[in-house]
């Protein structure tokens, strides 16, 4: 596979260099540091895959990706980055990433990502994942009123309709409602998938 970095501190090009050369199915065809030059090297040398980190001094990384999709470049693009940041990695995702990776990783774990996607699979790393999810389930019970969070962290407790209806001093047909409110808003068929849900929050 062909491939290409670009960021724009030398050190981490070089580093990036040395952890997949030892790999025989990678060859690097070139490197970059800013976006003008990035598109120069992608026309030149035509990779595989092109690793490519977020900021580059002024300017974004994603600028290559968009710009080189509209000329019908067909590529692999992985994200590594240093950026810890949801909102960077839905952008990221909305251009149609194959990766991303926080530059923290271990070299085995950037080396196991890249061989994924150079097999047409994703790989987005487990950490910025996980904060993704935390903040969706903050996002959905955002969704809630004060009384159908109460009636939601009743069902993850195992509590029957007239057990939250005594603990709320309120009526059992009322917290059918509250429940009926809750399956809609968070898309569940059931208060068991509510239950399990309100476990995790």
């Amino acid at each position: 596979m062909r491939i290409i970095s670009i960021d724009d501190f030398p050190l981490s090009r070089l580093g990036l260099i040395a952890i997949l050369e030892q790999e025989e199915e990678f060859e690097f065809v070139g490197q970059a540091s800013s976006v003008m030059e990035a598109l120069d090297v992608i026309r030149r040398s035509e990779p595989d895959i092109i690793i490519l980190d977020l900021v580059l001094k002024d300017e974004s990384g994603l600028d290559i990706l968009s710009e080189t999709k509209k000329q019908g470049y067909e590529c692999k693009w992985v994200v590594l980055t240093a950026s810890f940041n949801s909102e960077d990695f839905r952008r990221a995702s909305d251009l149609g990433i194959d990766g991303y990776i926080l530059k923290d990783a271990m070299p085995e774990e950037i080396v196991s990502a890249i061989r994924l996607v150079s097999k047409g699979r994703k790989y987005y790393d487990p950490a910025i994942m996980e904060l993704i999810m935390k903040q969706s389930k903050i996002e959905v019970v955002d969704l809630l009123t004060p009384r159908e969070h109460e009636v939601l962290r009743a069902l993850g407790t195992g509590l029957t309709n007239k057990d939250i209806a005594q603990q709320l001093f309120i009526s059992e047909c009322t917290v059918k409602k509250h429940v009926s409110q809750v399956l809609a808003k968070l898309g569940f068929s059931g208060r068991t998938q509510a239950a399990l849900y309100a476990k995790v929050l």
